[in-house]
């Protein structure tokens, strides 16, 4: 496959003159995970003329600013690496999922999730055990393939 430097729209298509431009500075995953991204001058142009208490009302859910950015995971596990000796933070599991060990439900988990340890070369009990399919085999009390009580 071949890529064409000389693309032209087709016939009776526009192209916006800002295409492909950003608008303002670029953020830093550090900013989007401090909830810093919104102190933009867009942003100060949406509020526009709204008063501190509408903000704050809108805001009131954590949707303006938030310690981390909200990826869909329901636990975080700190833990120190042993080569570096700095702390980090590992986020796992489903958001809304119950976890529900030694049940059916537990037993089907384990033995999927085995499965997947295994094809994936994965040793719970040494350098691996930090990984988010560690952690949660940990929470749902997996051996082998059976979750106990």
């Amino acid at each position: 496959m071949s890529i064409n430097n000389n693309w032209f729209p087709p016939e009776g298509w526009s192209v916006c003159s800002s295409f492909g431009e950003t608008v303002g500075k670029k953020i830093t995953k550090k900013d989007h995970l401090s909830g810093n991204q919104d102190k933009s001058q867009l942003l100060e142009e949406e509020i526009g003329d709204m008063s501190e208490e509408e903000y704050k009302y809108w805001c009131s859910e954590g949707s303006c600013k938030g310690e981390f950015a909200d990826d869909g995971k329901k636990y975080t596990h700190t833990y120190t690496d042993p080569k570096t000796g700095r702390k980090r933070k590992e986020r796992y599991g489903a958001k809304g999922y119950r976890i529900a060990p030694g049940t059916k439900k537990g037993d089907a988990y384990c033995a999927r999730s085995y499965g997947d340890m295994k094809s994936h070369n994965k040793d719970c009990s040494s350098k691996d055990r930090n990984t988010p399919m560690c952690l949660s085999r940990k929470k749902w009390r997996c051996k082998g393939k059976k979750s106990s009580n």
